[in-house]
């Protein structure tokens, strides 16, 4: 049986993947490969955009954050994602399905938000068990806020997944629920990562992973 680890010798354990979780990712997003890369990848029809005609390519929103809080969140997931599947940084999606055909509206109101806000704090709280991985919640009130405002401008063409926002991190996913259970209990003895919120960020969806697309920082 895995032993748990102390939270000092797990916290030390996270940072010092970081550099080497954060090369990966990026390696990975710029270069897909593997069985999810293959030209029979389909999205789910509940994690497509809601429009008249097939896109050809699909954005994600996430939030961006600075460094130290990223490094060490990816350098979790990195830990515990299965690695064969992980093909992305720790992230927290405010909307997976934008249709490209509407590209031009969505940056134009990404910027109406993000030029008038101001940074704001980030910090973990309890983990909690999915299906066959293991999330964990995040406090984040204003990412609520603007969630809301665009979803008020893209409600027409939203997929079913982003009628709705719960901002989490998933720091593992696609395992057995014994596998899950023991995560769980690491996990739950980190405590808090703080954080700042400091912009949004732009991907485009190519066949299972994130293309780097545009960055929009706050206030400017």
């Amino acid at each position: 049986m895995r032993p748990l680890l102390c939270t000092t010798a797990l916290s030390h354990r996270l940072l010092s993947q970081a550099s080497r979780s954060m090369t990966t990712t990026s390696k990975s997003q710029d270069s897909p490969s593997g069985p999810f890369a293959a030209e029979h990848y389909t999205r789910r029809p509940d994690h497509t955009p809601n429009t008249a005609q097939e896109e050809v390519h699909n954005y994600i929103l996430t939030l961006h954050t600075d460094p130290e809080h990223h490094t060490r969140v990816t350098a979790l997931r990195t830990q515990y994602f299965p690695p064969h599947l992980n093909k992305l940084s720790a992230h927290i999606a405010l909307f997976r399905a934008l249709p490209g055909s509407q590209l031009s509206a969505i940056e134009s109101d990404i910027l109406a938000v993000t030029t008038v806000q101001q940074p704001f704090p980030i910090v973990t709280g309890k983990p909690f068990l999915m299906a066959h991985g293991v999330g964990i919640h995040v406090h984040v009130p204003p990412a609520k806020e603007i969630y809301t405002e665009l979803k008020e401008k893209w409600e027409g063409w939203l997929s079913r997944q982003d009628k709705s926002f719960e901002p989490h991190y998933t720091v593992q996913n696609k395992v057995e629920r014994d596998v899950a259970a023991r995560t769980f209990k690491e996990v739950e003895r980190l405590g808090e990562m703080k954080g700042v919120v400091d912009g949004l960020t732009l991907w485009r969806y190519d066949r299972g992973y994130w293309k780097h697309e545009r960055e929009f920082m706050f206030g400017v």
